[in-house]
């Protein structure tokens, strides 16, 4: 498969990539890693009339510690150097386990935060070539009225697979966005519509950067990821968390699945659900049987959608007690 025709542009600022955009006529799609967006060209799932790539803006790639010691993430920090950065770092242990696990060590060379985060959703009624796109009449991501996964649904079921975002949840990380000359913050959980078809609400805004706050003493975080094959695949059951110790309690704990839903899951209620609770492996299965009944996977990517749901809980499990027992080592 080859590449549709395009006009590329590398543009060297980010004054320079706001101007261009504003006067660019017809689609325009960024491309960073290209790990993500060229594959999804040459199936011809997208066909951009221009293509504008971000790889040569200095002021993406880096990693900075700020004075407040708030820590700001450029949007083309390669998800290598992401894990090495991260590496021991027992607040922050999640984002590097979740980069450790991105697709394979040439991905990993390749691919960029802002592509990771911002990748499209994937379903296998969707991912398909163009000759399978011409047989079939388009589903609600191709811009038709049929679900393929989900009968009669009114929505696309397409299935959000990024490793980096559900740690960087938990951590309550931010994006900031570039947008008609302003910059703009929001948590990265409200990026999301939740609609498999049109999966972020940024419009025509351009990401910058991620702002991770400050590490406060007794944080702890990890991340568990189930997939086909452990060398490259993505998540088809992911789940971050993050909790604080205080007293040898938990004061605050944070789960967000990935994978299983057309966005990150935001576990609800858990806090208070902990809250004057002795902390015992029979509170620990209620926990993760929280997480079990707020996933809700169908059947539209691979792996039996049952089975990944009860992975939620397996690994749920798991993420709490290694977490519990790290922090009494």
């Amino acid at each position: 498969m080859h590449l549709p025709h395009f006009k590329y542009y590398a543009p060297r600022s980010i004054n320079t990539l706001n101007t261009l955009i504003e006067n660019i006529n017809g689609q325009a799609i960024i491309l960073a890693g290209g790990t993500e967006l060229l594959p999804r060209m040459k199936m011809r799932l997208i066909q951009p009339e221009h293509l504008i790539s971000i790889l040569k803006i200095k002021q993406l790639e880096n990693i900075k510690i700020k004075n407040d010691k708030k820590i700001e993430i450029g949007a083309t920090v390669r998800i290598d150097n992401l894990a090495n950065f991260f590496k021991a770092n027992k607040p922050f242990n999640a984002i590097f386990q979740a980069a450790n696990m991105v697709g394979s060590q040439q991905i990993r060379n390749m691919a960029t935060i802002g592509g990771n985060i911002l990748q499209n959703t994937r379903c296998k009624y969707y991912n398909r070539t163009l000759q399978w796109q011409k047989i079939m009449p388009p589903c609600h991501k191709r811009g038709g009225n049929i679900c393929y996964a989900v009968k009669n649904s009114k929505r696309c079921f397409a299935v959000y697979q990024s490793d980096i975002a559900a740690p960087f949840i938990v951590l309550q990380g931010k994006a900031e966005f570039l947008f008609n000359k302003n910059f703009i913050q929001k948590p990265v959980e409200d990026i999301f519509t939740g609609n498999g078809a049109v999966p972020f609400n940024i419009g025509k805004s351009i990401l910058i950067k991620f702002i991770l706050p400050a590490s406060e003493d007794g944080i702890i975080s990890t991340y568990k990821k189930y997939r086909i094959r452990d060398g490259m695949d993505f998540p088809i059951a992911g789940v971050a968390v993050a909790i604080k110790i205080e007293n040898k309690k938990i004061d605050d704990i944070k789960i967000c699945l990935t994978g299983v839903s057309s966005a990150p899951v935001v576990i609800k209620n858990i806090k208070d659900f902990i809250s004057e609770k002795k902390l015992t492996d029979k509170l620990i299965h209620e926990i993760s049987e929280i997480a079990y009944n707020q996933a809700h996977p169908v059947e539209n990517i691979d792996g039996d959608a049952n089975n990944r749901r009860y992975m939620i809980k397996q690994m749920t499990f798991e993420a709490i007690k290694e977490l519990i027992g790290s922090y009494e080592k």
